[in-house]
């Protein structure tokens, strides 16, 4: 999805820091007269960025986000927890013998080891820091 940003300021080399600017319905042309939306958003998103065309702090650039693992980090965000519900559940009633409640137990057993990767993902994104946009082109 390719939106518009502004250059906040360079990090390094090839890499800005840049705020996003939100995609509202009217293009925030609409001088609060739509009751949808009475003013432009004031939370800002700031993400990192690699910098090809040579934008400089102030710069109005066009983004898209950078290709990357995001299957994966869905399986493992969404998939994992969800397969070791389940095989908690089946390990303790079929294997185990244990009864309906006791097999919840090892349901929620399996559900938080399928979160502990999921945290060690998040943690090692978090540390990276690498650049989360493209820049395509400037704007202005």
């Amino acid at each position: 999805m390719v939106q518009n940003a502004i250059v906040k300021k360079i990090v390094g080399d090839g890499v800005v820091q840049v705020s996003l600017l939100r995609q509202m319905e009217c293009g925030l042309h609409c001088d609060g007269a739509c009751a949808g939306c009475g003013q432009k958003p004031k939370e800002e998103i700031l993400a990192l960025a690699s910098n090809s065309v040579g934008a400089v702090p102030g710069s109005v650039v066009e983004v898209e986000p950078v290709d990357g693992h995001n299957i994966m980090t869905s399986v493992i965000v969404f998939l994992l927890p969800c397969l070791g519900l389940g095989l908690g559940y089946v390990l303790g009633q079929s294997l185990l013998g244990l009864g309906d409640m006791a097999a919840l137990g090892t349901a929620v057993l399996g559900l938080v080891a399928g979160f502990v990767p999921a945290v060690l993902a998040n943690r090692a994104i978090t540390r990276r820091q690498a650049p989360e946009f493209r820049i395509l082109k400037l704007l202005g």
